[in-house]
């Protein structure tokens, strides 16, 4: 039998997978008029803000389907059936035939009678080009305004104030969700949107869209005008119902079908939302998989099975906000209603004779499979704790194969079971297997408790690190609450204390017994002067006064008992920064430029870009299970002042046809091998794609990185494993789209910018020169105290270990620097200060084989004296071969290493010229080759 769906859209994808499990005999076609595979909508708001790439959302790749025997025919709408003769045709003038015909054609946006709709600017939200467009508008824009405050509008509000705009959301109702919320859960929902930064406008008509061609704000009827760089139209949707229409099968609101999903004419049925069911439409995903389930028996069976209406319940999917509305939650005369109310829940439900009719939980959702049962069945209620039991008892209840665990998806846990028998071991191989979690999510804790109860992985035998993630990962292993359990460090297990405590920014050094370094992740570099102040107390406190500047624009806390890890830990979230994933295989701190957005030479503000990549993956096992580090570096200013270059993942600033952006560069590195610069990927993105790119290089790199041997498991040895070109083919197959070739490159220097710097809003940054990093916390206590006082209470860090106290107006310039601390830290100071890069050496490092900072301070001063220059010349110092002082990408690089003079082992360095080897030579004579060196005019 030939069956032809009509749609891509879910009901259509779900059907097509309800039928190959009812008969995989039957002939399949798929027909849509979008040109990508069937995808997942319930997740457009996630491509919009970043959290997830686009391929994402697939369902499965069109060479599943293939394999599947479906065939699709994507691009192809289909214009009119003739059921006389069991035939249709479609947008490209192709007539086919059919035995059985299912039209899922969705829904359309609910057009509001609003004047200037036209105008560019102006957007629906309903399928990923519409997503693309709006990401695209986005990169050029500051404000953002979303019309309509139910479901969709909400999310798509939440997921452009993620991406980092400024953003207001318009309902014409006095309550958000009306249909699913009273005005009390509405008022609590109205202030968390608040708290997000999202500006709420309610009972507000939008009469018209402001701006000649392109939307600049809207108008509404009370005459109140709102700006805005564009605007998002998100009032709701109808049944699409054209192609009944042009057919003529019967329509109302919807498609009219009867109890077997069957519409006025024979041999076709619908189902999803362009379906009206006994004067009913229903927009949201339960519902419409009740109805595939129901009409994939009809179609193979004949009908044997009734639709009897769907329980609708409606959960809204924005991070920190848990709200679930079902049924009827507007209590009519002679109901029944229980509240509770505190100041983060609400939960209210409607009786009628003593049945639930509808409830809201907001806040905490424990208990709402109880009671969506209880709405289900119609159970008669005697409990006067309905409402509150479950938050005051964790009740533990055994699992029956039949019990649903996925609602959405009407997935049983005797289904979850089947599918780990069958190989299942992941979240991921639930959502594929069973489609579970793969709509609202609210079910995915649950499916990885009921994978850690029943999986048990035997980890294959590769390298110590690796072997130590397989047997149990280090965010699964509890070990912060152990550090409060532990009571001397020789207690900790010996892996967990050199190994899995740096998934945590904990690290214990065996050149140091006894005390920890704990690094602290600053995204970008940018730093209040409060989290400076609560870091200066923690040095002084707990760690000898001692800070580290890194050349990863990080701070690092060294000499910290065990005992008083937890505090220091906690003291750091308390003010919003972390030290979480700071060490081993995990992204490491994303740099870029110290001064990105405030001077003239910044081009594209790269904190944002930042701040939203960081976003995507911090606390994250699956991104925190990568094959080794990964270091990215985002470069959107004329200066390189961060040596992007020298990273796994470089966004390198560049244009193309006018347009500003990052040429993407792959596989630099210091260690594993000697100094690399990136690979050009011959790929230019535009501000807002670097996300995307991000995010996808970093499962590339999961999926397909060198998991064995450790010193071949870089991103670098990936690229020449596959080509440069294999690996960009690699990234297309991934983001669904073919990528620009590269742009031209607007970077026009490399090197630190010192001194008293001019920003574009007539303010003042004043840098201060940090010797190979080596601070104080009194010195960083007073820093924060100057920032606070003369600028804007802001520092920004350095890849050079130095820092700078931005937004200072002229005026405060003199005090400033009258202050005793610049007697102590020049800003400027001599040529070979100014681009200095040390790490740590062996004093503190057990892998450092000189002491590093020491000898990068003593060779900078005897040439500043010796040999005086006007030209800055960037000297970087790695202790050890890993090369963490980028030595390869200074002008002079030195690397610590031991040499034999006269059968005498004595300390040296190797001496790297522009990223090459030139020579070893002994510390205690650098000083004399420096000075020969220099005199020769090669640097």
């Amino acid at each position: 039998m030939k069956v032809v769906i009509v749609g891509t859209g879910m009901a259509g994808s779900a059907l097509v997978d309800e039928l190959l499990k009812t008969d995989p005999s039957l002939e399949l076609h798929l027909f849509g008029e979008e040109k990508s595979p069937p995808y997942n909508r319930i997740y457009l708001t996630d491509v919009l803000s970043g959290k997830k790439l686009p391929s994402q959302l697939l369902f499965k790749s069109y060479q599943r389907f293939e394999e599947e025997g479906v065939r699709l025919h994507l691009g192809q709408r289909v214009e009119r059936i003739f059921p006389e003769s069991k035939k249709f045709i479609t947008s490209q003038g192709k007539m086919y035939s059919y035995d059985r015909l299912v039209i899922a054609t969705g829904s359309l946006p609910n057009v509001p009678p609003i004047d200037g709709l036209n105008k560019r600017g102006v957007f629906f939200f309903r399928n990923l080009e519409d997503v693309f467009c709006i990401l695209e508008m986005a990169r050029v824009s500051k404000k953002a305004l979303v019309i309509g405050g139910g479901l969709l509008g909400i999310e798509c509000a939440k997921a452009l104030r993620d991406a980092g705009l400024e953003v207001y959301l318009v309902h014409i109702f006095d309550t958000l969700m009306e249909q699913w919320l009273d005005q009390t859960a509405s008022n609590m929902l109205k202030k968390r949107l608040e708290d997000f930064g999202i500006k709420v406008f309610l009972r507000k008509q939008t009469q018209a869209v402001l701006g000649g061609r392109k939307a600049e704000g809207v108008r509404f009827l009370d005459g109140e005008v709102l700006e805005s760089d564009f605007v998002v139209i998100a009032t709701g949707v109808k049944p699409n119902i054209k192609l009944a229409l042009d057919s003529n099968i019967k329509v109302n609101r919807g498609i009219l079908v009867n109890d077997f999903l069957e519409t006025s004419v024979p041999n076709v049925y619908a189902v999803g939302e362009c379906i009206e069911h006994k004067g009913k439409t229903y927009g949201l995903f339960t519902p419409i998989i009740e109805q595939v389930r129901v009409c994939a028996k009809n179609i193979v069976y004949g009908n044997v099975e009734r639709y009897k209406g769907s329980l609708t319940y409606s959960i809204l999917k924005v991070a920190g906000v848990r709200l679930m509305s079902a049924g009827y939650v507007h209590e009519r005369e002679g109901d029944e209603v229980l509240l509770y109310k505190d100041r983060e829940n609400y939960r209210k439900a409607v009786l009628e004779k003593d049945s639930i009719k509808g409830f809201i939980l907001y806040g905490n959702l424990a208990g709402s499979e109880r009671l969506l049962k209880l709405l289900k069945t119609g159970q008669k209620i005697d409990e006067p704790t309905l409402l509150i039991k479950d938050l005051v008892i964790e009740e533990k209840r055994e699992l029956k194969e039949k019990d649903v665990i996925c609602n959405c998806n009407a997935v049983s846990y005797g289904e979850i079971l089947r599918a780990i028998k069958e190989g299942a071991k992941s979240l991921e191989d639930i959502q594929r297997m069973t489609k579970a979690s793969t709509s609202c999510g609210s079910c995915a804790t649950l499916i990885e408790a009921i994978l850690k109860e029943h999986v048990k992985i035997k980890p294959p035998r590769v390298n110590k690190v690796e072997e130590y993630k397989r047997e149990k990962h280090p965010f699964e292993r509890d070990l912060l609450r152990k550090l409060k359990e532990w009571k001397d460090w020789q207690e900790i297990p010996e892996i967990d204390r050199d190994m899995g405590l740096k998934w945590y920014g904990i690290f214990y050094r065996k050149a140091t017994p006894g005390y920890f370094m704990v690094r602290i992740r600053i995204t970008h570099g940018k730093l209040t002067s409060e989290q400076a102040r609560i870091i200066a107390h923690l040095s002084k406190k707990y760690g000898r006064n001692e800070i580290d500047l890194t050349s990863r624009q990080q701070i690092q806390l060294r000499w910290i008992d065990l005992k008083d890890l937890p505090e220091v830990l906690e003291a750091v979230e308390r003010v919003g920064l972390t030290t979480l994933q700071t060490g081993m295989d995990n992204i490491r701190n994303i740099t870029g430029d110290p001064l990105s957005g405030l001077v003239e030479d910044s081009i594209i503000d790269t904190i944002p870009i930042a701040k939203r990549i960081t976003e995507v993956f911090l606390g994250k096992k699956q991104y925190a299970d990568l094959p080794r580090k990964l270091n990215l570096a985002l470069l959107g200013s004329k200066v390189d002042a961060i040596n992007c270059k020298y990273n796994d993942l470089c966004f390198y600033l560049a244009k193309k046809e006018g347009t500003a952006g990052f040429n993407v560069c792959v596989g630099g590195k210091m260690g594993s091998g000697g100094p690399t610069p990136a690979f050009d990927l011959n790929v230019f993105v535009r501000p807002y794609e670097a996300v995307d790119i991000a995010k996808a290089v970093f499962e590339l790199y999961s999926d397909m990185g060198d998991r064995e041997d450790r010193n071949k498991n870089r991103i670098y040895f990936l690229v020449k494993e596959l080509g440069v070109e294999g690996f960009r083919r690699e990234l297309e197959r991934r983001v669904l789209k073919n990528l620009w070739s590269k742009g031209e490159e607007l970077v026009e220097k490399v090197g630190e910018r010192l001194g008293i710097i001019e920003q574009r809003n007539g303010l003042y940054a004043v840098s201060l020169v940090v010797p190979a990093g080596m601070f104080t916390g009194e010195d960083l206590e007073r820093i924060a105290f100057l920032a606070k006082r003369y600028g804007s209470g802001e520092i920004r860090l350095s890849v050079y270990q130095n820092l700078y106290i931005i937004n200072v107006p002229e005026e405060n310039l003199s005090q400033l620097l009258s202050d005793d601390i610049f007697e102590k830290y020049s800003v400027a100071d001599t040529p070979y200060f100014q681009g200095l890069i040390a790490c740590q050496g062996s004093k503190t490092c057990a892998f450092g084989v000189i002491e590093n900072k020491p000898d990068a301070i003593r060779l900078a001063n005897y040439l500043s004296k010796n040999l005086p220059r006007y030209e800055p010349i960037r000297m970087h110092w790695s202790g050890c071969a890993k090369g963490c002082g980028q030595h390869g990408a200074g002008d002079i690089g030195f690397v610590g290493t031991k040499i034999k003079v006269n059968g005498e082992v004595k300390l040296a360095v190797d001496v790297f010229l522009r990223g090459e080897k030139i020579d070893t030579v002994p510390l205690d004579n650098l000083h004399l080759y420096m000075e020969r060196l220099l005199r020769t005019g090669r640097v």
